[in-house]
Formats: C-alpha cells, sequence, structure tokens
C-alpha cells in the first residue's frame, strides 16, 4: 500500500500518538502506513486534491488554479498522495488508488456524514448517561436518525460476521477491502469485470499471493467481438493482443480458467467470503451479494470453486476461430 517509509511520517508520527501505540503492538509497518495516510490527509491542501481526485484530476498546467492552489501546494501533496498509495496517473489523469476508493468511499464520507449529524450525536451520549432509557431503545433513535449505525457494536456473539451489499458499487468496493488485506491466497469467480480489482489482484500476485480466476465465458466472447477488427490484423504483435483481450491479468502468474459462471463468489485466505445472490427474475443482472468471515462456509465455498475449476476450460472463447 505505501511504498516506503519517509521522513515526512517520521516527523508526525508522535503528533498522533498511534505509531507509539501500533509499535507497541509489534506492526511497525501498520503503524508508518496509518500515520502516513492520516498526516497527509490532515492537510487542507492535500485533502482538496484528494477529493477532487475522486472523478479524476486533469493533469494540465492550469489545475492548481482550477482547484486553489498554488503551484508549491499542488505539487508537494500530490507527490505524497501519490507516495502514500493514495492516488495513482492514469493516461492524462491523477485517480483514486483501490486504497485510495477505500478510504474516500468507506472512511470520509462515513466522517463527513456523521459530522454533519453532530447535535444529534451530542443527544445520544446525553441519552446513554440517563438511566432513562434501555438500549435498544436509544439504538432504535439512532437508526432513525443514521440508518445503518449501531452504537453497540456488532451484536452477533457467534464470532461470525455478514453483511449485504445491495448496489454494483457497494460490492466493488468490498471486494476490494477484502482483496487488499489478502495474505495467502485469492479464488475469484466473476460474472463480471472491474478494472480496480482486476488492478488490486494483480498487485498482490506480484507480491506473491496465489491467485485462481475463474471468468465467464460470455463476458470474455464480448470483449472479442469489441476487438475482433483488431484481431483480424495479421502481424507478429497479434498473438499478443489475443492473449491481452482474453486475459486482462495477462502477462501475470495469476491462473485464469473459462466457463459459464452461474454466480460470483470470492474466497480470500481461506475465511472470507463473498457470495453473489443472483435475482432468478433477471439474472444477468446484480442484484445483492453477501460478504462475511467464516471458515466453516469458507472451506464448503472452496469445495465449489474446485468443482468449478476442474470443469473449467483453459483456452478462453473464441479464440482458435481469430487464429
Amino acid at each position: 500500500m505505501v511504498k516506503q517509509e519517509s521522513s515526512y511520517a517520521k516527523s508526525h508520527e508522535d503528533s498522533f500518538g498511534l505509531g507509539r501505540l501500533l509499535h507497541v503492538e509489534k506492526e511497525p509497518k501498520l503503524a508508518t502506513n496509518l500515520v502516513n495516510v492520516l498526516s497527509i490527509l490532515s492537510k487542507e491542501d492535500a485533502l482538496t486534491i484528494f477529493l477532487t481526485a475522486k472523478n479524476g484530476l486533469a493533469s494540465e498546467l492550469d489545475t492548481p488554479q482550477k482547484i486553489g492552489l498554488t503551484k508549491k501546494q499542488y505539487y508537494t501533496r500530490l507527490k505524497q498522495l501519490v507516495e502514500f498509495g493514495l492516488l495513482d496517473k492514469r493516461e492524462n489523469k491523477y485517480e483514486h488508488t483501490a486504497l485510495g476508493n477505500i478510504i474516500h468511499e468507506r472512511h470520509l464520507l462515513g466522517l463527513l456524514n456523521s459530522m454533519k449529524i453532530s447535535k444529534e450525536l451530542e443527544m445520544i451520549d446525553l441519552l446513554k448517561k440517563t438511566s432513562k432509557f434501555k438500549p435498544e431503545e436509544i439504538s432504535n433513535f439512532v437508526s432513525k436518525i443514521n440508518p445503518g449505525s449501531n452504537i453497540y457494536g456488532n451484536l452477533d456473539t457467534s464470532g461470525n460476521r455478514f453483511e449485504l451489499t445491495s448496489t454494483y458499487d457497494s460490492m466493488i468496493r468490498k471486494v476490494l477491502e477484502l482483496v487488499d488485506f489478502a495474505e495467502t491466497d485469492i479464488f475469484l469467480a466473476s460474472r463480471f469485470q472491474d478494472e480496480l480489482i482486476i488492478n488490486a489482484i494483480l498487485k498482490k500476485a506480484v507480491v506473491g499471493i496465489g491467485v485462481k480466476v475463474i471468468s465467464d465465458m460470455n463476458l470474455v466472447a464480448d470483449y472479442f467481438e469489441s476487438e475482433k477488427d483488431k484481431m483480424k490484423i495479421n502481424d507478429k504483435n497479434k498473438k499478443e493482443r489475443i492473449n491481452v483481450v482474453a486475459n486482462p491479468f495477462y502477462p501475470s502468474k495469476i491462473e485464469r480458467r473459462y466457463m459459464k459462471v452461474p454466480y460470483c463468489m470470492l474466497i480470500i485466505d481461506r475465511k472470507y467470503v463473498g457470495l453473489e445472490i443472483i435475482n432468478k427474475y433477471e439474472p444477468e443482472k446484480f442484484k445483492m451479494a453477501l460478504f462475511g468471515m467464516d471458515e466453516k462456509f469458507s472451506t464448503r465455498l472452496k469445495d465449489e470453486f474446485d468443482k468449478m475449476w476442474v470443469g473449467a476450460s483453459v483456452t478462453p472463447p473464441k479464440v482458435q476461430s481469430i487464429q
């Protein structure tokens, strides 16, 4: 996530107190990463750049002026945001990395929404100090002013935590979050294709995480159809073009196979899982997905993945006809 420990991070570590806390917990690298992110985003000019980059920040000479910063402010903070893994340049724009996207969607927007209801939250604190209201009554009040929140934490005492995502974007964010924390292996069967997820998985494969991907044949066939004119060109680069279209993970060491994927599934480190829930009336569209941590469920899902893997083709569709 963070490429290296900088003098900037070291100079700000004590101001947060987080560095010492996490060093005590024997997580020095995590401490450095966390301090880096908090340090840079605590600066108003850096935060301005980061928020503006949500929809792409054009790399143009007048960009600093457009967002109200001097050139020195702009290029200093931009360099730090890139260094700390929050922004990345793609073509002529700076955009959020997978980590930057998660921080923006899950934390900054959440913090902003919390600030908007700060008065209501003060009322909750007062209610909690009295003995006139039961915890469930206060929780019910909170749910009305801030739907989805739970001030008493997760009430599931089984140790297993699951959550539903009902939008495509929230599903993507959750997948990125799980991939980001993968330590040993990733197993993915998908009916969809997203550049953010591909890039996140590629980065994990580079550092030695084992990855197996089963892609939907119809999805790959559609890509070939859209690129068929390019595929007909006979030159020394034809095979390379076919490989790139057939496999967006090419030329990495990621193992990839193809089949008609009935539903998406994700297994991280054989304990974190994601499972798509299909709408039988509109099976081609995304409906919702279930995410959670359960080793037994993960084992069962991994068995299903293995069955799909054995039955999947190692050859992408339409390659032979194009060749």
